[in-house]
């Protein structure tokens, strides 16, 4: 069976950004975020090598999200001007390491991730990121997430079982968990006085959020069931809020539209040239001898 690898594009950008000192390249540009990234390609390379793949962008406000919630995500403060100018560098190292660069405008990364897991087919996909949203693909134990890990264990898979562990509640009720919890991050609040053992123990004992609503008249008079009749089209807003669209990006052509292309070295070489990244030049001509090759799994 072959196997996808997607990468929230976003997430590992912005982690690598503030978890790596500033670097400059040689033309004296901000650099610490592409020289983790360019590290990043190596390392995925080299552990997860697949015949299929995407780096996956958001792009633009998202179109859905903001008109029902014109708040969503407006707390967070602008990209620093520093991670901006990494970008487009980025997406060059990327495409030369030989992913596909997703984006769709209007939509976010989970909800070109989503898409294009739900059109993965007899493939397993492996979704390399740090967002809590998206523990509602997983599924099957064909569709997984990674995360970084640390020195001993350098990767972290996130399979049915661990998304159970982390939140309480099955992959397939995450969704309702986070309607029910909020997402400080993407600026959804949650129901008021409700932490995650309630959340998780109403979605245990009634199932689904519709479950959960139908059963109010059932449950037994207090400060839940206030809460409950109160915030119902709260409730049910997070969840269009939290829910991902499942979509594609513009002329998908199943997944011939995310294979990967073998790293151009040279051009590898040249990039790295530009930017002073003098020890990911040295790995890279390892990489180049005549033995590379992709393998499916």
């Amino acid at each position: 069976m072959s196997r996808i690898l997607l990468i929230d594009a976003y997430s590992q950008i912005y982690r690598l950004f503030y978890a790596i000192r500033m670097l400059t390249s040689a033309k004296g540009e901000p650099a610490n975020a592409l020289f983790g990234m360019a590290r990043l390609f190596l390392q995925l390379d080299a552990e997860f090598p697949t015949e299929f793949g995407a780096l996956v962008f958001d792009l633009g406000k998202c179109t859905r999200r903001c008109g029902l919630h014109p708040q969503y995500k407006a707390q967070r403060p602008p990209m620093p001007a520093e991670l901006r100018a990494q970008i487009s560098r980025i997406k060059e190292f990327a495409q030369a390491f030989g992913w596909p660069v997703v984006q769709r405008e209007g939509f976010e990364a989970d909800d070109l991730l989503a898409g294009i897991s739900s059109q993965r087919g007899d493939s397993s996909v492996l979704i390399l990121t740090g967002d809590k949203d998206l523990g509602q693909l997983v599924a099957d134990n064909q569709i997984n997430l990674l995360k970084p890990g640390n020195a001993k264990n350098p990767w972290e898979c996130l399979d049915e079982a661990a998304i159970s562990a982390k939140f309480g509640v099955k992959p397939s009720q995450v969704c309702d968990y986070l309607s029910l919890l909020g997402d400080t991050v993407d600026n959804i609040p949650g129901i008021p006085g409700r932490g995650p053992k309630t959340a998780a123990q109403l979605l245990n004992e009634y199932g689904p959020i519709d479950n959960t609503l139908a059963a109010i008249d059932s449950t037994p008079s207090g400060k839940l069931k206030d809460t409950l009749v109160a915030e119902k089209e709260h409730i049910l807003l997070n969840r269009e809020l939290v829910r991902l669209d499942n979509a594609l990006p513009e002329a998908w052509n199943g997944t011939e539209s995310i294979r990967r292309n073998r790293p151009d070295w040279q051009k590898l070489l040249t990039l790295c040239a530009d930017e002073g990244f003098n020890a990911i030049a040295a790995e890279i001509k390892k990489r180049s001898a005549p033995q590379q090759q992709f393998f499916d799994f």
